[in-house]
C-alpha cells in the first residue's frame, strides 16, 4: 500500500469525480475462518480489456463517495460514473464507474474518498488485460451464493482468488433474491445490495474482472419464466450491480445476456429467465429471438466457444429444471443447428448445487464435447451422487465448491483442464479433455 499511498499525495483535485447523489458445517465439513484484508467497502471489478475496465461500488446514501485512480507510478487516470442509482427503500446504492487510458503492463490503485470530508475510504488495486495477448485463460465457473451462509462466504472467496483467475464467470443465483423476504421491486433491491455486502467476494484487496449472467434467484423468484411481474425492474437491478456496456471485446446481447471475445475464444453467456417459456408447454429456453441471435453469432465464428447458462443443459435425470428435460424439442434443434457451426464449443451451467462433468454423446454434435456444472460455492447441499446417478457423468462433488477452468484455443480445438475446489481449500476432483471437431 505504500506505493500507492505516495501516489495518492501526487493526485490533483481535478482527478476526482463525484456525485451526491447460513453457516452448515453438518453439509459442507467446517471452514477455516477468513483472515487478512477486509475491505470496507463492497466493490467489484467487471468487463477489462487493455485499455479501460468497469467497476462498481456499493455505495451509502448518507455518504456521498468521489473517486480517484492512479497507477503504479503515481499519474492520475481518468475515471466517471456513468450510471448510479439509490432507492428510497433503502439505505446503500450503486455507482458504474468507467475507467480509460489503462495499460496492461501497469498496476492500478482506486480510491474511494469520503467526498464531504475529503479522506480515503477504502482503496483496491487491480489491472487491465490485453484480450489478443495469449490463447489460453485461466476462469473460475461459479453458481448458486446464497449469503446465509455466512462462513462459507467468507472462505470460499478468498479460496478461489488465491486461484488467480483471470475472470470469474458467474453462472446464476450469485444473489438469492427471493430469499428471507416477500417477493417485491423494494425486497429485490435490498436482497442485493445485502449480498454486495456481505461477501468476501467484493472485499478483496486486489480486483479480478467479473462477467454475470442470471438464474432463478437473482431473476426474483424460483424456477419462474418469462412472467414474472418484476422482470423489468429486476433486470435494471441485476444490470446495475452486475452489468458492463458494449466496449472492444464485450457485447451486450439479449436480456442480460452477453458476448466476450478473449484470448483466442467465444463465450456466450445466454438469458434462461426473461424470454423463458413455462416448460413442457412446446416452448423454447431462450425465447426464439435471443436463440436466432446466438445462433447467428456463434455460426459467423470459427473460435472454440464455451456457452454458460443457469440452467443445466443436458442432464434430465433428477427433477431439477434443464434444457434437455423441459424444452426437449427446442433442444434437439438447437444442438442440430449447432452441429453445422463450425466452432467447438463447450457447455457451462449452475443451478444443481453440486458440481459434475457429464460427457456429451457425438451423436449430439459431432464430437464429444463436455458440460462443466459448477455448484454450490456456498449454498445448501446434500451428498447426493448415490441418489442421482447420471450414467454419462465423469466427475462429481457435492461439497460447496467452485470450479477453476484452464482453457486454451488450440488449433480449432479447445484443451480443457479442470478442477474442483472445496472449502477446506483441496481439490475434489479434476479433469481434462480436448474438444475438437471430427
Amino acid at each position: 500500500m505504500k506505493t500507492s499511498r505516495r501516489g495518492f499525495l501526487q493526485l490533483s483535485a481535478s482527478s476526482i469525480i463525484g456525485y451526491s447523489a447460513l453457516s452448515s458445517p453438518l453439509f459442507s465439513g467446517i471452514a477455516e475462518a477468513a483472515s487478512g484484508f477486509s475491505g470496507n467497502i463492497p466493490i467489484c471489478q467487471h468487463m477489462t480489456n487493455s485499455h479501460s475496465t468497469q467497476i462498481t461500488v456499493l455505495t451509502d446514501g448518507y455518504n456521498p463517495y468521489a473517486y480517484r485512480v492512479f497507477d503504479s507510478q503515481g499519474r492520475p487516470v481518468a475515471v466517471q460514473i456513468w450510471d448510479h442509482e439509490i432507492r428510497k427503500c433503502y439505505h446503500q446504492g450503486i455507482d458504474k464507474l468507467h475507467i480509460t487510458g489503462m495499460d496492461p503492463k501497469l498496476s492500478y490503485y482506486l480510491q474511494v474518498i469520503d467526498k464531504n470530508r475529503g479522506n480515503v475510504l477504502d482503496e483496491r488495486k487491480f489491472k487491465s488485460l490485453k484480450l489478443s495477448s495469449r490463447s489460453n485463460l485461466r476462469f473460475a465457473l461459479v453458481s448458486c451464493a446464497s449469503d446465509f451462509f455466512k462462513t462459507h462466504a467468507r472462505v470460499m472467496w478468498d479460496n478461489l482468488f488465491a486461484q488467480k483467475p483471470d475472470f470469474i464467470f458467474l453462472v446464476g443465483d450469485a444473489v438469492y433474491a427471493d430469499f428471507g423476504c416477500p417477493t417485491t421491486e423494494d425486497n429485490i433491491w435490498i436482497r442485493f445490495c445485502e449480498t454486495r455486502s456481505r461477501l468476501r467476494h467484493f472485499r478483496q484487496p486486489s480486483l479480478i474482472p467479473t462477467l454475470a449472467v442470471w438464474d432463478d434467484h437473482d431473476y426474483g423468484r424460483n424456477n419462474m419464466y418469462k412472467t414474472f411481474k418484476y422482470k423489468v425492474s429486476s433486470k435494471r437491478t441485476f444490470d446495475l450491480f452486475f452489468g458492463s456496456r458494449s466496449t472492444d471485446g464485450f457485447k451486450r446481447t439479449m436480456g442480460v445476456g452477453s458476448q466476450l471475445t478473449a484470448f483466442g475464444h467465444k463465450f456466450f453467456f445466454m438469458d434462461d429467465r426473461y424470454y423463458r417459456d413455462e416448460a413442457q408447454c412446446g416452448g423454447m429456453m431462450w425465447g426464439s429471438e435471443q436463440q436466432e441471435q446466438f445462433l447467428e453469432n456463434i455460426c459467423d465464428n470459427s473460435k472454440p466457444t464455451w456457452i454458460f447458462n443457469g440452467s443445466q443443459f443436458f442432464t434430465g435425470y433428477h427433477k431439477q429444471e434443464s434444457f434437455a428435460k423441459d424444452y426437449g424439442k427446442n433442444f434437439v434443434d438447437l444442438l442440430a443447428k449447432l452441429r453445422k457451426c463450425d466452432a467447438p464449443v463447450a457447455f457451462g451451467s449452475g443451478d444443481v448445487h453440486f458440481s459434475e462433468v457429464t460427457s456429451v454423446d457425438p451423436k449430439y454434435l459431432g464430437y464429444r464435447t463436455y458440460e462443466y456444472t459448477s455448484s454450490a460455492i456456498h449454498s445448501i447441499n446434500f451428498p447426493v451422487k448415490l441418489i442421482l446417478k447420471n450414467p454419462r457423468r465423469e466427475r462429481f462433488a457435492w461439497h460447496h465448491n467452485f470450479v477453476i477452468i484452464d482453457s486454451q484455443a488450440s488449433k480449432g480445438a479447445l484443451k480443457v483442464n479442470a478442477m474442483a475446489i472445496n472449502a477446506r481449500n483441496r481439490i475434489e476432483f479434476t479433469h481434462q479433455a480436448t474438444i475438437k471437431r471430427s
